[in-house]
């Protein structure tokens, strides 16, 4: 009995080592370490004394992928762990599914980060800021964003029940969306006073570069002599689409750097001689800018092109890579990370604004826009100054 207890433990210990290998290209060096042997000898010693002291039996392999997946929430949002089934469909995902228009990411719940205008999400009320505290009745609290992403998606017409914690409302919101792939262009521009654009960008996609571009010239034709980014709750991956559309306002440079935990680095260019709009102007962030967003945010600030208002940004500067292991599972891990070119880290850190405002609380309204009302004052003062 003993015996067979002692090649229990065994093989219910090699899941961590298996995983240690795989990332032993990543992180040799901190293996290397004391400290990383003894946290996992700590680990080892965690698992034998529940095994032996526990008072009901134990499924340990419940346990061990419970404590797999609690050392890939020490990390960013964006890194993971995926059972067999939900790592095959990361990889492989169904044909012919949609989502509801929204980006997710983590905060003790799933969170909206941002809300593609028109979309099913946008028509049924969901907010960024909102906190889903449930998707389709499947408490988000122990699911990564990785998992909560595909229980948002599904077949055209199908619908989703959502819990919502929206704001400093006590109780969750019950909402229904009906997944659909439809939504409106995620620019949006238009005048405020005295001759001052506003462009709003709401997801950084293909093309968003041409979208920000013929959104330039509308407001310069409408007069705008001075100009308002909107990057607040700003959404999308393609970090290349975050240099373009900085190539509208910056001539040439380094939007941001892209480093690998060896050191090595790739400068992400701006291309020279596309500038549109090169004019006063303020670029709008808040928690919710992230991505793309960000490296735009990056670009204006170090070529010094304009104050960036608002708060600290999101922090989602990285680049995932989907890692198998050995029993089909695997992880979905950050192996690099993008940095302004002043060297600061932007995964799980963000980017800092020049001139730091407080937003309107989530989930609040009537209590005006104080991040847009400073970014027009800095705009105005501006005017003034030219004119006299």
């Amino acid at each position: 009995m003993k015996s067979a207890r002692a090649k229990h433990l065994i093989l219910l210990l090699s899941g961590p080592f298996v995983i240690y290998a795989v990332l032993g290209g990543f992180l040799g060096s901190a293996l290397a370490r004391d400290t990383a042997y003894r946290y996992l000898s700590v680990f080892q010693d965690v698992v034998t004394l529940i095994m032996n002291n526990y008072v009901d039996p134990v499924q340990m392999g419940t346990v061990i992928e419970g404590g797999i997946r609690g050392m890939m929430d020490a990390l960013d949002p964006d890194s993971a762990y995926l059972s067999p089934a939900e790592f095959a469909a990361f990889e492989n995902p169904p044909e012919g599914i949609t989502g509801i228009g929204v980006e997710v990411t983590k905060r003790y719940y799933l969170q909206v980060v941002g809300v593609l205008p028109g979309s099913a999400a946008d028509k049924a009320g969901l907010q960024a800021g909102d906190l889903l505290k449930s998707v389709g009745g499947v408490n988000t609290r122990e699911v990564s964003t990785i998992i909560g992403e595909s229980l948002l998606r599904g077949e055209p017409g199908t619908r989703v029940d959502l819990e919502v914690i929206r704001g400093r409302q006590a109780d969750p919101i019950a909402i229904t969306v009906e997944r659909s792939p439809g939504s409106s262009d995620p620019v949006a521009y238009k005048m405020l006073t005295g001759n001052i654009g506003y462009i709003r960008v709401v997801a950084f996609q293909a093309g968003s570069g041409e979208r920000v571009a013929r959104a330039i010239q509308s407001v310069k034709s409408s007069g705008a002599t001075s100009l308002v980014v909107d990057a607040r709750d700003s959404f999308g991956r393609m970090a290349g689409e975050g240099a373009q559309v900085a190539g509208l306002f910056v001539s040439g440079g380094v939007a941001a750097v892209l480093q690998n935990r060896s050191g090595e680095s790739t400068d992400l260019t701006i291309e020279a001689g596309r500038v549109a709009f090169d004019g006063p102007m303020t670029l709008l962030v808040n928690r919710g800018t992230s991505g793309a967003a960000e490296i735009l945010g990056s670009a204006i600030r170090h070529a010094k092109r304009g104050d960036l208002v608002g708060e600290q940004t999101a922090g989602r500067g990285g680049i995932q890579k989907a890692i198998p292991l050995k029993d089909g599972s695997g992880l979905v891990l950050s192996v690099s990370q993008y940095s302004t070119p002043g060297g600061e880290t932007l995964l799980g850190t963000g980017l800092a604004p020049t001139v730091e405002v407080e937003g309107a609380p989530q989930g609040e309204t009537g209590g005006g826009d104080p991040i847009l009302e400073k970014a027009i004052e800095i705009l105005s003062t501006e005017q003034a100054k030219a004119a006299a």
